[in-house]
């Protein structure tokens, strides 16, 4: 029988997440099996309604259900008893088992890529891949080819029209699956197919034709064929060059590495070699490396145009990674919804990785920082061009799966990550190369997606301006600053420029302190956002604020503060006044007497230096309120509140219209724990406004001058204010 190789699935966008139904959880054989007829007419019906329907359909994505997780198999294809599969049980694991299996059908590729196998005793059955990358020619097994399953996992899958149970082997972890060469003797003898291809000209023939057709994966697979095959030594250097080129091309950079040095025959031609290599361990971000193999190259073509531009470029991302100097404001320019993956290095100098005496590891200051220094800029280890809300969190799932799989380089940064509570205890192999690939358990990696990724919005600039289209954000993980711990009142803010986030120090950090950021926007009461980090990350807030708040202010002032609260969102409807927007005085004046009595309810020896959270709304109602009416003592009495509010240091008598003060100097207190957000800033432009309003320029000037500066941290660089009327 010839091997089809047909022409490989077109490029997968992540669709919406997987939709999983209980199952029936009993162990048993099968009731009753379609015959291998019925099995390939049925699967040919799907197969020709797919050929059918429109080119480039987005494949959707099979996200883990972590309440069904079951880990990976670390066994290797030789190290399992081969069964087969008459001998495969419903909603078993069959572990120390495994099937060595025919393709006879062309893939069916939904969520996963469904198959119709055969084994050596002319047992029939289903089986659905997923989890695979379109770089693999596993994405869509070609009819012929032999694959190995390790403890395959057996299920029901539905029912088929007749009512009866539709059965499959479901390979989740891509690990789990090997292709077979067709040279391996692991092959029992009544799937051997005989020579396909016979010579390694042939195969390197097929690869070449498959590489011009743009079938980048059966290019890699024919090289590979061709590789096995190769009897004389020094046909091989072609193909790895040939091999390491495809691959470089579907971004698997580790081969492409691997390869491009295999290829090398000590001649001065091996330039190639090292340009290749350089260029695969630039993909990989791995730039000290891309220099030494570029360098490599130019030493034997140093005249090449192309080395040199690919030089430029590796001393560039190396000056990044050293002196953290960027042009933000080019950066910005730069970005369009179809570019937001940033040609950078990352700079994180200013930071290690320490064990943290709050839970696990985080991130400390490796020198001392001001107010407003850049404490590191990270480019996101994995982050999908996907903005969409729906299907952001499955296009983060299934780009890490791929890249791992791709480059299994990747897999000690990521997998260090803490993936949350599992059902299981994690494997020490994981990562590790069994059968040429990592093992992937991706019921893990959809923990640690959950517990470490960021929501990111296209850049955060754009997202303060009035016109930004609410909800529209990414996610993506920077494994760097995953190692931050939580605090309700840091002493960093992060921003985002595409896939790069920009951490700058909010006040006074010492070298050797440890580091924080906030996971979440904090919520006003103390027992609601310590809710929302248990059910999130399953810990309980231990911040300077969270101590104050829930061990050392009583629990009758909480409910008092909680009350009255409740009485000021239900009056105002959790609304803030409009700019021209007049606000009833009866109304206004019952605000304010309110927020007296809540201000009265926190204990000034709790609060003396910290934020006053459930006084923020109110606070900056009052502002919108008085500023609407045009009255600017009290806009400037209430917009001093607010930025107090938000835990910053304020004069005595600031809020007052004649007090003569810095409002610059908030920002540099070492005593007050402060929570920089861009109500800070608003609130310094109505400040601002006010003191215009009363003819009292210098201040006005300085209250412009401090929310510039409140601007550069929300935003990660300097900014026009103008951009938050846009």
């Amino acid at each position: 029988m010839a091997v089809v190789l047909p022409s490989p699935p077109a490029t997968a966008s992540p669709g919406l997440d997987g939709v999983v139904t209980k199952p029936d959880t009993t162990m048993r054989a099968p009731r009753v099996k379609p015959t291998k007829e019925d099995l390939l007419k049925t699967h040919a019906v799907h197969v020709q309604k797919q050929a059918n329907s429109p080119e480039n359909a987005p494949r959707p994505v099979k996200q883990p259900n972590l309440a069904l997780a079951y880990p990976a198999s670390t066994k290797s294809i030789r190290e399992v008893d081969i069964i087969p599969l008459s001998q495969l049980e419903v909603n078993s694991h069959h572990r120390g088992s495994g099937l060595i299996l025919k393709v006879i059908s062309p893939p069916f590729l939904g969520a996963g890529a469904v198959s119709i196998v055969e084994d050596e005793f002319g047992n029939v059955d289903k089986i659905s891949i997923y989890n695979q990358n379109d770089s693999s020619i596993l994405s869509g097994v070609p009819e012929g080819c032999i694959i190995g399953v390790k403890e395959p996992y057996y299920t029901i899958n539905g029912k088929n029209a007749d009512g009866s149970e539709d059965y499959m082997i479901c390979v989740d972890h891509p690990s789990d699956v090997t292709l077979i060469r067709f040279t391996d003797p692991i092959i029992p003898e009544p799937l051997r197919l005989g020579p396909l291809l016979k010579t390694a000209e042939d195969w390197k023939k097929a690869g070449d034709t498959a590489f011009l057709e743009k079938d980048f994966p059966t290019a890699v697979f024919c090289y590979t064929e061709a590789l096995d095959c190769a009897e004389d030594e020094g046909f091989k250097p072609s193909i790895y060059t040939k091999r390491a080129g495809t691959s470089l091309i579907l971004g698997r950079y580790d081969s492409a590495k691997e390869d491009a040095l295999a290829s090398r025959t000590g001649t001065s031609t091996d330039w190639k070699a090292y340009y290749t290599a350089g260029r695969a361990c630039y993909g990989l971000c791995n730039y000290s490396e891309s220099k030494e193999y570029l360098s490599k190259a130019l030493e034997l073509n140093p005249t090449n145009p192309a080395i040199k531009k690919e030089y430029e470029r590796c001393l560039a991302r190396l000056h990044e990674e050293e002196t953290g100097d960027y042009d933000f404001e080019a950066i910005y320019k730069s970005l369009s919804p179809k570019n937001v993956h940033l040609d950078l290095g990352s700079f994180t100098r200013n930071t290690e990785v320490k064990a943290s005496p709050l839970h696990g590891r985080g991130l400390f200051a490796t020198k001392d920082l001001a107010p407003g220094d850049l404490v590191f800029a990270e480019k996101a280890t994995l982050m999908p061009n996907q903005y969409e809300p729906m299907r952001a969190s499955a296009a983060l799932y299934a780009l890490t799966v791929r890249q791992l799989l791709d480059n299994p380089s990747l897999c000690k940064s990521v997998l260090q990550l803490y993936p949350g509570e599992m059902t299981y205890e994690r494997n020490p192999l994981e990562g590790t190369l069994v059968d040429g690939v990592p093992v992937l358990d991706v019921f893990i990696i959809e923990g640690l997606r959950n517990k470490n990724c960021f929501s990111v919005p296209l850049s955060t600039l754009e997202d303060t301006r009035p016109t930004a289209q609410e909800g529209r954000q990414a996610k993506g993980l920077w494994v760097h600053a995953s190692n931050l711990n939580h605090a309700c009142v840091p002493n960093t803010l992060r921003s985002f420029l595409g896939d790069m986030l920009i951490s700058r120090a909010t006040r006074h950090i010492k070298a050797g302190e440890e580091i924080f950021q906030q996971y979440v926007p904090v919520k006003s009461l103390p027992d609601v956002r310590n809710g929302v980090y248990k059910d999130g990350w399953g810990f309980e807030c231990s911040c300077t604020l969270c101590v104050a708040e829930l061990k050392q202010s009583s629990e009758a002032s909480r409910e008092k503060r909680k009350d009255l609260l409740a009485q000021v969102e239900k009056i105002l409807n959790k609304k803030t006044p409009r700019a021209k927007t007049i606000i009833p005085d009866a109304t206004i004046r019952s605000v304010d007497k309110l927020m007296k009595q809540l201000e009265e309810a926190h204990e000034p020896e709790i609060y003396g230096r910290l934020p006053r959270l459930t006084l923020i709304y109110g606070s900056n109602w009052l502002v919108g309120a008085y500023r609407g009416k045009k009255n600017y003592s009290k806009t400037i009495r209430h917009a001093v509140k607010v930025l107090r509010n938000f835990g910053f240091e304020m004069p005595q008598g600031a809020e007052s219209q004649d007090k003569v003060w810095d409002p610059r100097q908030m920002f540099f207190s070492e005593e007050w724990h402060s929570l920089m957000t861009i109500h800070v800033v608003v609130a310094l432009r109505r400040l601002a406004e006010a003191y215009n309003g009363l003819g009292k320029k210098e201040m006005a000037e300085r209250s412009v001058e401090a929310a510039e500066f409140g601007y550069m941290l929300v935003t990660g660089f300097k900014n026009d204010l103008s951009n938050l009327d846009r």
